[in-house]
Protein backbone atom coordinates (compact mmCIF):
# COMPACT_ATOMS: atom_id res chain seq x y z
CA UNK A 1 0.00 0.00 0.00
CA UNK A 2 0.91 3.43 -0.84
CA UNK A 3 1.13 5.50 2.67
CA UNK A 4 1.35 8.49 0.95
CA UNK A 5 -2.05 8.31 -0.87
CA UNK A 6 -4.54 8.59 1.49
CA UNK A 7 -7.07 7.11 -0.97
CA UNK A 8 -5.52 3.95 -1.21
CA UNK A 9 -4.24 3.72 2.42
CA UNK A 10 -7.79 3.71 3.98
CA UNK A 11 -9.32 1.03 1.93
CA UNK A 12 -6.28 -1.35 2.27
CA UNK A 13 -6.46 -1.00 5.90
CA UNK A 14 -10.32 -1.10 5.90
CA UNK A 15 -10.22 -4.47 3.48
CA UNK A 16 -7.04 -6.06 6.11
CA UNK A 17 -9.86 -5.11 9.10
CA UNK A 18 -12.37 -7.01 7.47
CA UNK A 19 -10.29 -9.91 6.25
CA UNK A 20 -8.82 -10.42 9.85
CA UNK A 21 -12.15 -9.87 11.41
CA UNK A 22 -13.54 -13.01 9.74
CA UNK A 23 -10.71 -15.08 9.86
CA UNK A 24 -10.79 -14.18 13.49
CA UNK A 25 -14.29 -15.20 13.55
CA UNK A 26 -14.41 -18.11 11.35
CA UNK A 27 -11.22 -19.52 13.53
CA UNK A 28 -13.55 -18.91 16.98
CA UNK A 29 -15.91 -21.28 15.57
CA UNK A 30 -18.87 -18.67 14.16
CA UNK A 31 -20.99 -18.62 11.68
CA UNK A 32 -22.42 -15.95 9.41
CA UNK A 33 -24.55 -14.81 12.12
CA UNK A 34 -21.63 -13.70 14.52
CA UNK A 35 -19.46 -12.63 11.22
CA UNK A 36 -22.07 -10.20 10.41
CA UNK A 37 -22.17 -8.88 14.25
CA UNK A 38 -18.77 -8.43 14.34
CA UNK A 39 -18.82 -6.58 11.17
CA UNK A 40 -21.35 -4.29 12.39
CA UNK A 41 -19.68 -3.67 15.37
CA UNK A 42 -16.61 -2.94 14.24
CA UNK A 43 -18.03 -0.43 11.48
CA UNK A 44 -20.42 1.00 13.87
CA UNK A 45 -16.90 1.93 16.44
CA UNK A 46 -15.21 3.03 13.15
CA UNK A 47 -17.17 5.58 12.22
CA UNK A 48 -17.39 6.74 15.71
CA UNK A 49 -13.60 6.74 16.15
CA UNK A 50 -13.40 8.06 12.81
CA UNK A 51 -15.77 10.32 13.10
CA UNK A 52 -15.11 12.03 16.33
CA UNK A 53 -11.34 12.72 14.45
CA UNK A 54 -12.49 14.28 11.59
CA UNK A 55 -14.80 16.61 12.90
CA UNK A 56 -12.39 17.68 15.59
CA UNK A 57 -9.97 18.26 12.77
CA UNK A 58 -12.00 20.48 10.78
CA UNK A 59 -13.12 22.47 14.03
CA UNK A 60 -9.60 23.56 13.84
CA UNK A 61 -8.04 21.07 16.92
CA UNK A 62 -4.07 19.94 16.48
CA UNK A 63 -3.58 16.86 14.71
CA UNK A 64 -2.52 15.32 18.71
CA UNK A 65 -5.44 17.11 20.09
CA UNK A 66 -7.84 15.07 17.55
CA UNK A 67 -6.41 11.91 18.31
CA UNK A 68 -6.90 11.83 21.65
CA UNK A 69 -10.90 12.80 21.01
CA UNK A 70 -10.68 9.89 19.11
CA UNK A 71 -8.81 7.69 21.76
CA UNK A 72 -11.16 9.08 24.12
CA UNK A 73 -14.38 8.04 22.12
CA UNK A 74 -12.79 4.70 21.51
CA UNK A 75 -12.42 4.21 25.32
CA UNK A 76 -15.78 5.18 26.14
CA UNK A 77 -17.14 2.35 23.68
CA UNK A 78 -15.12 -0.42 25.36
CA UNK A 79 -16.21 0.59 28.72
CA UNK A 80 -19.89 0.39 27.23
CA UNK A 81 -19.24 -3.01 25.62
CA UNK A 82 -17.79 -4.36 28.86
CA UNK A 83 -20.86 -3.16 30.83
CA UNK A 84 -23.05 -4.27 28.96
CA UNK A 85 -21.40 -7.38 28.73
CA UNK A 86 -21.18 -7.64 32.16
CA UNK A 87 -24.59 -7.06 32.85
CA UNK A 88 -26.06 -9.67 30.30
CA UNK A 89 -23.73 -12.85 32.07
CA UNK A 90 -24.24 -11.83 35.84
CA UNK A 91 -27.32 -9.53 35.55
CA UNK A 92 -28.06 -5.92 36.96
Amino acid sequence: MNAQNSRVLVPGFALVAVVLTTLVVMVAGGGMMEIAYALGAGAGVGVVVVGSYTISSKKGLPNSHSVAIAGIALGVLVIIAISARLLTKFGA
